[in-house]
């Protein structure tokens, strides 16, 4: 014991080993992994940012020699005004030549305009004479107006006047010698100049490329965005702010495409503008992320190659340990099933497939009168003589069609009497060959139960009957008196009417009326009685025609109410018996009728709709409501919510209508507003739709 103790223990301590060592390589393989992810985006980020911030500058330079050269055409226009003569030679046509001359070769220009003082446009390089506006409104001109400097002005996009395109103005002062103000020189530069320039020159990774003034106002963008509108103001952003640095690189989220990138920005030395080239970092860590998926792949296949080894190598050493408890619990499982099966109360039998039994319970054994050993030597022919070899081959057949047979038969032991069986064979798969498992129980409780049962519905059919019979007699035998003694009432006011007092007539009326409600209760109550008791089978009927039945029926009625009746013109054919359908639609729709608004003309709506499995039947008014607490109660026999003073009847109708519902498979219900009407509901089931042939 102490040995097997001590073994214990040192494969414990063994397991444990190799189990940290396992950890170990785990935790190596995950931080040299980690690192190198990390290493491989540190080298990315470093050689992306030094090409972009290079790139960045080559752009920046490449833009202000393109606005230096705008400069020195704008710079020999005005030479040339100041040798020819001034501000009045600028409208010549010789300017206008020289105005095309000095343009050539400079591409980036796509017009110049001179104006006066005034702002009136003297001479452009598209066109002369020069096409007659006034730039005097415009801010780049008021500007020069205002101030002497005659340093170049970069104005913001604007609307051309002569084209409605969005240009950009660099303009400067034409001054005269004692330096009043003479007029201006204006070159037009379209931003899609800029756009396609940039265009051609960035790098792939979603990369963008904005100029804008060192105001904040963008002036071009490539490509364009639909938040990078033109002539928008980012001077709230901190590169636009006094303290920013001039050129730098930073990571944010760009505001015009909402997109975090790495951006280089540079300002320009001799003008205020500010060029931004960024790169998207989500393309720019594309091929990290995919260096990434390969090193966590690796990762995660060294992990789990690793944890498998180690899982492996412990498993091994547990093996043995574990094989021996799993052979013991299986036994101690196959001993369970055999205590169980040979201590059940229902007879099993295994048998192979020719019906040779291998195995029999000592239910089976007691109920055959056979012993185990006898068992095994015989077939299920010879336990129970009844069961032919004929009968056990055609259950074969369907047991090899549906791999379970079920059946009830009557078994024949060798002694005793025969009793009734339920049995069910199923094939089963023991040692590599097909058997056969039958679980036989002995039914006679059972079927006694059902002859019971059988006897009892017999008698409950005779009582009902008796009943409805009784029913009917008693109905017509309690009718005739009452029809005696309103006979008798009525000859007597006739006779001795007018020698009687008022209270004496009262009281003769009081009679009438008491013989003439009982009457009609005991004919509500027999007729409530039959719904259902009489052979009405349910068949194929026209609802439509039904509520045409029930209308005429009721026509008189309608007609003195003025009532309106809208019904639809496609009901569906439903499983009932048409009379009773009549009957359950008429009390419905003389309810309606009946308990109708004082104040406005009844109107009642007819229809119907598939719903689920069943057709649901609505007959809804606009009369006096129900209140909610009521909406069970008045489907119960002599429920009334009226005094027979305001409202006749017997408070047997909607109960008639539930009965008949209730034998048609169906529910009735109501919904209803007080003051404003009632929905009756009701559910019948469709006429079946014939299956498709062969």
């Amino acid at each position: 014991m102490v040995e097997q103790q001590r073994k214990d223990r040192s494969d414990l301590v063994g397991s444990r080993a190799v189990i940290a060592l396992g950890a170990i390589l785990v935790a190596a393989v995950l931080v040299i992994t980690s690192y190198e992810i990390w290493r491989q985006r540190t080298v990315v980020l470093s050689s992306s940012a030094a090409g972009l911030e290079s790139l960045a500058l080559t752009l920046a330079e490449q833009t202000e020699r393109n606005i230096e050269n705008v400069e020195k055409v704008i710079d020999s226009v005005i030479d040339s005004l100041a040798e020819g003569g001034g501000i009045d030679h600028a409208g010549s046509a010789d300017m206008h030549r020289e105005l095309r001359e000095r343009a050539v070769g400079v591409p980036q220009i796509n017009g110049i305009a001179l104006a006066d003082s005034s702002g009136r446009v003297l001479n452009t390089l598209t066109q002369w004479p020069a096409p007659q506006f006034n730039i005097g409104d415009r801010g780049y001109f008021q500007f020069h107006r205002d101030h002497t400097d005659k340093a170049m002005h970069i104005g913001p996009p604007v609307i051309a006047r002569n084209s409605d395109r969005e240009v950009i103005t660099l303009s400067k002062r034409i001054s005269g010698p004692d330096g009043s103000f003479k007029g201006i020189v204006t070159v037009i530069v379209l931003p899609r100049y800029f756009q396609d320039a940039y265009a051609r020159v960035l790098p792939a990774n979603n990369s963008a490329l904005a100029l804008f003034r060192t105001d904040g106002i963008l002036l071009a963008r490539a490509p364009e965005a639909p938040g990078a509108k033109l002539g928008k103001s980012y001077a709230h952003l901190p590169d636009f702010q006094p303290d920013a640095p001039l050129s730098g690189l930073v990571r944010a989220p760009s505001p015009m495409d909402g997109q975090m990138r790495m951006v280089a920005f540079h300002t320009l030395a001799r003008y205020p503008l500010k060029l931004n080239l960024s790169l998207d970092e989500g393309q720019l860590l594309a091929s990290w992320r995919g260096n990434t998926l390969r090193l966590a792949a690796f990762g995660v296949t060294a992990t789990i190659l690793l944890t498998s080894m180690v899982f492996l190598l412990v498993r091994h050493m547990r093996g043995e340990e574990e094989s021996v408890r799993q052979l013991r619990d299986s036994e101690n499982r196959l001993r369970l099933a055999q205590f169980t099966l040979d201590h059940a109360a229902d007879m099993v039998f295994w048998a192979t497939m020719d019906g040779r039994v291998i195995y029999a319970n000592r239910a089976a054994c007691e109920r055959t009168g056979v012993t185990v050993e006898e068992a095994l030597t015989l077939t299920v022919a010879e336990l129970d003589p009844a069961f032919s070899p004929e009968m056990w081959q055609g259950h074969l057949a369907t047991l090899r069609q549906d791999g379970t047979v079920r059946y009830e038969a009557v078994h024949r032991p060798r002694k005793g009497r025969p009793f009734p069986v339920d049995v069910v064979i199923t094939t089963v798969m023991w040692e590599g060959q097909e058997s056969l498992c039958a679980f036989v129980r002995d039914i006679t409780d059972r079927k006694q139960a059902e002859a019971a049962l059988a006897e009892q519905a017999i008698s409950l059919e005779a009582s009902n009957a008796e009943l409805e019979q009784f029913a009917y007699v008693a109905s017509h035998d309690l009718r005739e008196p009452l029809r005696m003694v309103n006979s008798f009432v009525t000859m007597l006011s006739k006779r001795y009417g007018d020698k009687l007092d008022d209270e004496a007539r009262d009281y003769i009326a009081f009679a009438q009326d008491g013989a003439v409600r009982m009457d009609r209760l005991i004919l509500d109550l027999l007729e409530y009685s039959r719904v259902g008791s009489l052979d009405r089978p349910l068949s194929p009927t026209p609802l439509g025609q039904c509520i045409d039945l029930a209308c005429r029926n009721l026509l008189l009625a309608i007609d003195e109410s003025g009532a309106a009746i809208d019904r639809g013109t496609d009901f569906p054919m439903v499983m009932a018996n048409e009379e009773e359908l009549v009957r359950l639609l008429v009390n419905l729709i003389a309810n309606a009728l009946k308990y109708r608004a004082p104040d406005r003309a009844p109107r009642i709506t007819i229809s119907s709709e598939r719903r689920d499995d069943d057709i649901l039947v609505t007959i809804a008014d606009n009369g006096i409501g129900i209140a909610p607490e009521y909406f069970e109660r008045i489907f119960r026999i002599f429920q009334r919510l009226h005094g027979r003073d305001r409202y006749e009847g017997t408070g047997i109708g909607l109960a008639i209508c539930k009965k008949i519902v209730e034998r048609h498979g169906g529910r009735i219900w109501v919904e209803s507003v007080p003051d404003q009407g009632s929905s009756f509901h009701f559910t019948l089931k469709p006429t079946p739709t014939p299956s498709p042939g062969p």
